[in-house]
């Protein structure tokens, strides 16, 4: 599996356990690293995703909202939640990957831990996304 693909997964994983647990992001990053046998490198993209994700959570979520149509984010599965996250932030912040290869990790991300409806979603509401970033690009901080 490629390290970026590791990375994207174990950032969803640590987005699920802080949205889970509340605990503070370095703890639950630090803890990961300390309980699990993870290659050094895909630390650094992962944390990248894990900081970037959280530090602009609220622009991330309203754009889910926004995009996402018959759905309140507090209704979304935790995981597809995640796993949105994570790639609304790559989309609108990480301008050097292409907003396409954000959303096929995503989707295949979900194939593997969430339903069999999700995949579509995922695509469905980053694709909407993409879209509307692409019509009015944002004032990014690339992170």
């Amino acid at each position: 599996m490629p390290s970026r693909r590791k990375s994207r997964i174990i950032a969803m994983q640590m987005l699920y356990q802080i949205h889970q647990t509340a605990d503070p992001v370095q703890l639950v990053i630090k803890q990961f690293w300390l309980n699990r046998e993870i290659s050094v490198d895909v630390r650094p993209f992962t944390q990248q995703l894990v900081v970037g994700t959280t530090s602009n959570l609220d622009t991330i979520d309203a754009e889910l909202q926004v995009t996402s149509k018959n759905w309140k984010i507090h209704r979304m599965p935790i995981v597809d939640l995640s796993i949105l996250r994570l790639a609304t932030y790559e989309i609108l912040y990480l301008d050097e990957i292409d907003a396409a290869t954000s959303i096929n990790e995503a989707v295949e991300i979900a194939k593997s831990f969430s339903t069999t409806d999700s995949p579509k979603f995922i695509n469905g509401v980053l694709d909407n996304i993409q879209k509307r970033h692409l019509d009015s690009p944002q004032q990014n901080t690339n992170q």
